[in-house]
């Protein structure tokens, strides 16, 4: 997006003009707005993702969690907090974060129901929120893994006896694990290195994918790409004691949804670390 269409945009002149990266849907900037310093999210595309994410980030810092302050959001451009770096902070960065999440997974809604208000985004997907289910397996299975997995094998980046074995895992999920002992936490969603910054007061966590499910969920999923080490786990486990069938199973289990997306995302590089969770589960 040019220069002068963001100015015009937001009704404002937008200097120091820099380009930072490509998103999953489009251009990244860095920029000044009123002489402050600003980071620019853009897309070209016609949808509403940006949106959803200005939505997402203040519902996350309504309920506590530090997050970039929304400036200005439309369907062509999210304006955001500018987040220092801090490269030497003077806290232990696992644990303040393993304190924020902590703190976020005690976060559930009334109904006690899985999903959330609206349709929220991973990367450039779409994730179906519908509230309608008090199972979290089937929430898992039915709005999670299913539909990731029909779509990789209907753009050809996942084989037909993939498919079946996921087809197979999730109609039989309710015998996994015990449903009994989980309540609908608030995740973050999509928590890895990436999305995540370090400034003088603690940790920022950006481009969250948010919804109501297992707390366990995330952990699986900081595990897969190594967000936090054993630092983390010390501080969140003294605040959230682990399931008994955590690594048994539901490291393994919880790895798929976001294995999937990367699959949709780069292709067939991540279908081996896919058939190992399978096997691992014996499916």
């Amino acid at each position: 997006m040019a220069r002068e269409k963001l100015s015009q945009l937001l009704d404002s002149e937008v200097s120091d003009f820099l380009y930072l990266s490509a998103g999953q849907i489009g251009d990244i900037y860095q920029a000044r707005l009123h002489g402050e310093p600003v980071v620019i999210k853009t897309t070209a595309e016609e949808r509403d993702d940006l949106l959803i994410e200005a939505r997402m980030l203040q519902d996350l810092r309504e309920e506590g969690l530090r997050v970039p302050h929304v400036i200005a959001s439309a369907r062509e451009a999210l304006v955001l907090e500018y987040i220092e770096p801090c490269n030497n902070p003077a806290y232990e960065r696992e644990s303040e974060a393993a304190k924020a999440l902590a703190s976020l997974h005690r976060v559930t809604n009334d109904s006690r129901m899985y999903g959330y208000y609206y349709n929220t985004t991973i990367a450039s997907f779409t994730q179906n929120n519908e509230q309608t289910q008090y199972n979290w397996g089937l929430f898992l299975s039915q709005m999670r893994i299913l539909p990731m997995a029909k779509w990789c094998y209907e753009r050809g980046v996942l084989e037909r006896s993939l498919l079946e074995r996921l087809e197979a895992l999730c109609s039989g999920l309710y015998r996994r694990i015990d449903m009994s002992r989980i309540t609908p936490s608030l995740l973050h969603g999509d928590l890895w290195n990436g999305n995540l910054l370090y400034e003088k007061n603690g940790p920022c966590f950006i481009d969250p994918a948010i919804y109501f499910g297992d707390r366990e969920m995330e952990l699986a999923f900081i595990l897969l790409f190594h967000t936090f080490g054993e630092r983390f786990f010390k501080e969140y486990t003294a605040l959230h004691p682990l399931s008994e069938d955590f690594y048994e199973t539901k490291v393994a289990l919880y790895q798929i949804y976001p294995l999937l997306v990367h699959i949709a995302l780069y292709g067939g590089g991540y279908t081996g670390e896919l058939k190992l969770r399978l096997e691992r589960l014996k499916v």
